[in-house]
Order: structure tokens, then C-alpha cells, then sequence
């Protein structure tokens, strides 16, 4: 049950949104529980959505040095 609401957490997010909460934590909180507050989510849930942002983000920037953009 837990997993599929993170499931549902992530799909309902395009990967645009993720890459750009990704960086509104990295630029904008000090802590995840904060961010997670700010967003409604669970610490855990926060954690999902930032990874799957940070992957998404180390990605398009991998595929932008490569010329691949």
C-alpha cells in the first residue's frame, strides 16, 4: 500500500517537475523534512521525489555535455 502511494507520488509528476523539485531542495532547504513539509509528502516520499529528480537532473546534464540536448 506505502509503496504504491510513492509510486503514484512519482508518476503524478512529469519528469520536468521532478528535475525542477530537485532543484528547489537542493537550492531552497536545508533538510528533507523540511522540503517534505513544504510539499505535503512524507520524509520518505520527499526522498523518492529528490532522488528520482536527482537522477533525472544528472542525466539530461550528462546528455547536454555530450551534445545530445
Amino acid at each position: 500500500m506505502k509503496t504504491e502511494k510513492i509510486h503514484r507520488c512519482i508518476a503524478e509528476r512529469t519528469n520536468h517537475d521532478l528535475i525542477a523539485n530537485y532543484l528547489d531542495y537542493f537550492n531552497n532547504y536545508l533538510t528533507v523534512s523540511a522540503f517534505a513539509q513544504a510539499y505535503g509528502l512524507t520524509p520518505f516520499e520527499a526522498m523518492k521525489v529528490i532522488g528520482k529528480g536527482r537522477d533525472l537532473n544528472e542525466s539530461a546534464a550528462i546528455h547536454k555535455a555530450e551534445g545530445n540536448a
